[in-house]
């Protein structure tokens, strides 16, 4: 057998496990590659005893150096989950191998749970070979790129360790068996990464119609990204609920956590999963896309809009822009504080003069202009005003939330006898949030991302004053924030 670089050879007339570490005598010795037999591995067995695997020592073979211990007849689990004729016989690997994996916690140095290199015994009972992590590492990279993604890199997600990392683990080996191909199939390492960082993979319901609904909803909610776990306020799903779920070893086949379905309802779950590929394919691609032209792409649009109002206002003309003719001083000042929901900058700008809200009016702007942008490549308005959205449940959402809720309009100086009034304007702003990005609680793999805004509370003093007529906002004086949500 070979499997990656591990081999069955003889030493001093005694059948060891070797495992090649792809160097020769002199690089193995600048790699100081020796002090790798000091650290041991663990053999699992079905009766649930921990036993040590330690290397005996180093032996040159075909030109590289082999570390070799005691032989361990046995087939690769990762090969084992990915062979589609041995799905019974995967599935109740990987129910030992859980069963192994919890054991292994009480263990000082578990090796990493990359499914290769780790052996299941050809005997079948159940006994399982965790390789010394250290030797495993080296012989994976030895194999080059392509043997790393498929035996480390598509199994187990960058960022997670320990207890975590092994959970993801079992939920990849899982979906493999029950899915009939692996969660995150690019060969672009790159592209996994960013895959399992961003939760980018094909719900299991769609890919295993009929699989038990508790079954595919932990599949699922394990591979889901970092932030869906930070939105709903919960851990990752643990490897003891894998153990509770599948049962032990030979309890169930795989067959029985699948019931069958009507024609109707997998016609219907068929035409759902190439409305999701195509969905998911396009919006994936195009939101990277944005990511890394982000500033190309906002410069240039950013200049076409500036453009097009510039010419759009000189061909429109003056009479034809907003003004409040006809507006009391209370009405000015809501038809201001309005327009933050609709992101009318232009009649906020009608409502001011000696540059007073200059920097609401900024804001504004630049939050239209970004509007636009979403608008042009997702065929819909982004935008929400911030009393819709607390109306609809005040949910976490892809749309752009904006506006004042919650306005006091108190009168200071109602004499307009000397051509001025004034207010005071308390009031909720809503923004987008900042760096609160969510994943979608109801659909973790679907790589759709939901935002909840923030609330600032602020509370404003106005000075109107009459020009030509017109009654506008000649000041505003802003108190700091008396509180925040």
């Amino acid at each position: 057998m070979k499997d990656l670089g591990i081999i069955h050879l003889e030493v001093e007339g005694t059948g060891v496990l070797g495992f090649d570490t792809g160097l020769n005598v002199q690089a193995f010795a600048q790699a100081k590659m020796a002090q790798f037999i000091t650290q041991q591995g663990y053999i699992v067995t079905p009766r649930g005893t921990v036993e040590p695997w330690k290397p005996g020592g180093v032996i040159e073979r075909e030109g590289t150096m082999v570390i070799w211990g005691p032989d361990f007849d046995g087939e690769g689990l990762d090969k084992l989950v990915c062979d589609t004729t041995k799905k019974e016989t995967a599935l109740d690997a990987v129910r030992f191998w859980i069963k192994g994996r919890l054991l292994l916690e009480n263990q000082k140095s578990p090796p990493f749970p990359w499914p290769a290199g780790t052996l299941v015994a050809a005997s079948g009972d159940g006994t399982i070979l965790f390789p010394p992590e250290r030797i495993l590492r080296r012989i994976l990279e030895a194999a080059g790129d392509d043997a790393w993604l498929a035996g480390a890199a598509s199994w187990v997600h960058p960022d997670l360790t320990g207890g975590e990392a092994a959970a993801y683990a079992a939920a990849t080996m899982l979906y493999r068996i029950f899915c009939g191909t692996g969660a995150f199939q690019n060969p672009d390492i790159d592209v996994v990464r960013q895959d399992m960082r961003e939760g980018v993979f094909v719900p299991v319901r769609l890919l295993a119609p009929g699989l038990d609904k508790n079954l595919a909803r932990l599949l699922d909610e394990t591979l889901a990204p970092v932030k869906y776990f930070s939105q709903k306020g919960t851990k990752r799903p643990s490897l003891e609920s894998f153990a509770e779920i599948l049962g032990p070893p030979g309890s169930r086949e795989s067959i029985s956590y699948i019931r069958e379905l009507a024609r109707e309802e997998q016609a219907k779950l068929n035409q759902e999963l190439e409305q999701f590929q195509k969905k998911k394919d396009l919006t994936v691609k195009t939101k990277r896309f944005l990511v890394r032209n982000t500033a190309i792409i906002t410069g240039v649009l950013i200049a076409l809009v500036v453009l097009v109002l510039s010419v759009r206002s000189i061909l429109s003309g003056r009479a034809n822009m907003p003004n409040t003719r006809g507006m009391n001083p209370r009405e000015v000042v809501e038809t201001y504080y309005g327009a933050f929901g609709t992101l009318d900058h232009t009649l906020m700008e009608a409502c001011v003069t000696n540059k007073a809200g200059k920097n609401d009016i900024a804001m504004i702007s630049n939050l239209f202009v970004m509007s636009r942008v979403r608008m042009a490549y997702e065929m819909n308005n982004p935008v929400i005003s911030a009393q819709e959205w607390l109306d609809a449940g005040g949910l976490p959402t892809d749309q752009t939330v904006v506006g004042i809720t919650g306005m006091d309009l108190t009168e200071l100086d109602t004499d307009p006898g000397d051509g001025e009034v004034s207010f005071r304007v308390s009031y909720t702003l809503w923004l987008p949030g900042a760096s609160s990005e969510t994943p979608e609680a109801t659909e973790p793999a679907s790589g759709d991302f939901k935002t909840l805004p923030q609330s600032v509370f602020y509370r404003d003093e106005l000075r109107l004053v009459l020009r030509k007529d017109l009654w506008l906002i000649g000041e505003i004086r802003r108190e700091t924030p008396a509180d925040s949500g």
